[in-house]
């Protein structure tokens, strides 16, 4: 009874750890796959349009619920021309920026919308950050308009900013998914041993069966051609 007890818990923590390593192995993959997908430094990365950007500045520090600040990931969904029509002021856009206000450094702003006016008749947007005292940006063709806000993730910026560099990418990316892999193939290679061994063992009782079987049958065919020996040279005395 306590020996299938014991083997109910180790399955079930089986299943466990290899839930858990398929769904490290499926984020790994998707964020893998997400960074493959930057061409160009204008590029968000993203699955299935729907991506993530560091906040590197506390321009968007406020009081509002969909405020973040600096170190900070948020979620944006890519915008197409028909999505794009669909904005409003107050909604929370990234852009594109040839320098981002003190920082003086190529990147992606996110600031919200505070006007939308047409112009010889293109569309223009001009946002602005949350903080106090902030100032409306430049006017931005709303084609320039990348992505909107969906949502955000509280100070893990600074780790993702990591990953995304080569070396980041390697130590927490690629060399752990080396490990998990190696280490399921030392247990896929044990449980092979392990059931070869049963099996080798189930053959080697058997064999002393089939031997003991051999032998009995032997000497019944012995004794049979000594009956029959027997039988014919008394019918040759006879």
């Amino acid at each position: 009874m306590k020996q299938e007890k014991t083997n109910k818990v180790t399955k079930v923590l089986k299943i466990i750890l290899n839930s858990f390593f398929y769904v490290i192995i499926f984020v790994l993959v998707l964020f893998s796959f997400a960074n493959m997908k930057l061409k160009q430094k204008d590029d968000i990365a993203n699955i299935f349009g729907r991506g993530f950007v560091s906040v590197l500045t506390d321009s968007m520090t406020g009081d509002q619920k969909d405020s973040f600040t600096v170190n900070d990931v948020i979620f944006v969904k890519l915008l197409d021309d028909n999505s794009r029509a669909l904005l409003t002021e107050g909604d929370i856009i990234t852009y594109f920026s040839m320098e981002i206000p003190g920082l003086n450094i190529q990147g992606f702003i996110t600031h919200r919308i505070v006007e939308i006016f047409e112009l010889e008749g293109e569309t223009f947007i001009v946002t602005q950050g949350d903080k106090a005292g902030s100032i409306p940006d430049d006017p931005i063709n709303i084609k320039d308009a990348i992505a909107v806000y969906t949502g955000k993730w509280e100070g893990v910026g600074s780790a993702l900013k990591y990953l995304q560099t080569p070396t980041g990418f390697a130590l927490f990316v690629i060399i752990p998914v080396a490990i998990i892999l190696m280490v399921e193939g030392v247990f896929l290679i044990r449980n092979i041993i392990i059931v070869n061994n049963e099996k080798l063992k189930e053959k080697l009782q058997s064999e002393p069966q089939n031997t003991d079987f051999d032998v009995e049958a032997e000497k019944e065919k012995i004794r049979k051609q000594i009956l029959e020996e027997l039988k014919a040279q008394q019918e040759k005395k006879s």
